[in-house]
């Protein structure tokens, strides 16, 4: 890709307004900022982060595998939806933040996902015939951002009537987180993975492979059940969900153990290891909580309790998922190790660690009905320190 680097720039640029507008939002928890309702704000910041950043990041990798493995392909049609989904990225990072869901904000909703609908069938003709262990991944996820679409068509019919039918408007909205979060950013992220490993030398078997992808694919598939199961449903659905869950973990716990047994370490410097660290113990603590929240007695915490729903998209999303595309950029041959570009890193792990960290306390003190008066500054505190941080990284990323 010619100008990866300035996509590349894009991205991690995006990935700083997303620290903005959470600075915005922690501030008018604080302190009230005027002008502002703090709804769109929520909105505006998490259709921007899943689309202005990860997904813009997912995009921008695959393209450039693709570049480097298929130069048959035809790569102008990938740099269109790059460029169609920063049209509906910042559409949105400004529709929602000014009225939340309403038409226009909607058709620009509707613009990022048919363009993840052309991203899964460019893939699909593009990847056809392929049969590298990372495409099973990378298609796999991009059909996940598809059939999260539902949830989102659902939520915007049903924003509209959301007292005559609050339950399906929340689990339409469970229904799109689910098949975001565990599907398109797991998935692809896995693929992302293998194909970093691949350059270090590091290859897993084809047979292993398809085991855990399996066991992943449908644990996911039919793992929606497991985000719903604040709805009352019958013993047998229940006893099923549970054994969804375990079946993931299964997948998780083969998959680990084969990152045990490579080199993968031994390639990185101290940066790269604290990240894999990092991101590693949040994907481990994602399925672990995942499972236990089959558990009816903690279930019922942990959906009905707002501050742990939003640490565990925190813990997903930014301590997971965030924290590897910035891993991945640093795989790159490219990357400058300069001082300055290592201080940003420890102070955005610093940032996302103290904020997951507040966040569960959050949650843990408000079940024992514990006041935590000062949570709302620390929270505001890591915003400026995670958005601080990502300005520094911006400015020492030195591409050769």
């Amino acid at each position: 890709m010619k100008n990866f680097n300035f996509w590349l720039k894009i991205c991690v640029f995006n990935f700083f307004v997303v620290s903005v507008v959470a600075v915005m939002m922690r501030y008018n928890m604080a302190f009230s900022l005027s002008g502002f309702n703090h709804k769109f704000m929520q909105e505006s910041h998490s259709h921007f982060a899943f689309y202005g950043w990860v997904s813009a990041g997912i995009f921008l990798f695959v393209t450039k595998y693709l570049s480097e493995n298929y130069p048959k392909i035809n790569l102008k049609k990938y740099q269109y939806l790059m460029i169609s989904n920063q049209i509906g990225s910042y559409g949105m990072l400004f529709t929602f933040l000014y009225g939340g869901y309403f038409w226009l904000s909607i058709v620009l909703s509707s613009i990022a996902l048919f363009t993840g609908f052309a991203y899964f069938i460019f893939l699909l003709i593009d990847t056809k015939s392929n049969k590298n262990p990372e495409i099973m991944w990378l298609k796999s996820g991009a059909f996940f951002a598809t059939i999260s679409a539902i949830g989102i068509f659902g939520l915007a019919y049903f924003s509209t009537k959301k007292d005559e039918f609050e339950v399906l408007f929340r689990a339409s909205t469970y229904f799109y987180l689910h098949y975001q979060y565990n599907g398109f950013f797991i998935f692809s992220c896995i693929g992302l993975l293998l194909i970093s490993l691949k350059k270090l030398g590091i290859e897993i078997e084809e047979k292993l492979n398809k085991t855990i992808f399996y066991l992943l694919f449908f644990g996911c598939f039919l793992g929606y059940g497991l985000s719903i199961l604040w709805i009352e449903m019958n013993p047998i659905f229940y006893g099923f969900f549970i054994l969804i869950s375990i079946v993931q973990l299964f997948g998780v716990i083969l998959f680990l153990n084969w990152i045990r047994k490579t080199d993968l370490f031994n390639n990185q410097n101290f940066i790269q290891k604290l990240l894999i660290s990092v991101f590693g113990f949040a994907f481990i603590l994602k399925f672990l909580l995942q499972g236990l929240s089959a558990i009816p007695a903690l279930g019922i915490f942990a959906f009905s309790n707002i501050n742990i729903v939003i640490a565990y998209l925190h813990l997903v999303l930014l301590m997971g998922i965030s924290l590897f595309l910035i891993w991945k950029i640093l795989q790159l041959v490219e990357i400058e190790f300069n001082k300055l570009l290592k201080f940003s890193i420890l102070l955005l792990v610093f940032g996302i660690v103290c904020n997951e960290i507040v966040l569960a306390l959050s949650g843990i003190f408000s079940i024992f009905y514990i006041p935590f008066l000062s949570a709302k500054y620390w929270l505001l505190f890591v915003s400026v320190v995670i958005m601080i941080s990502i300005g520094i990284f911006i400015k020492s990323l030195k591409l050769n």
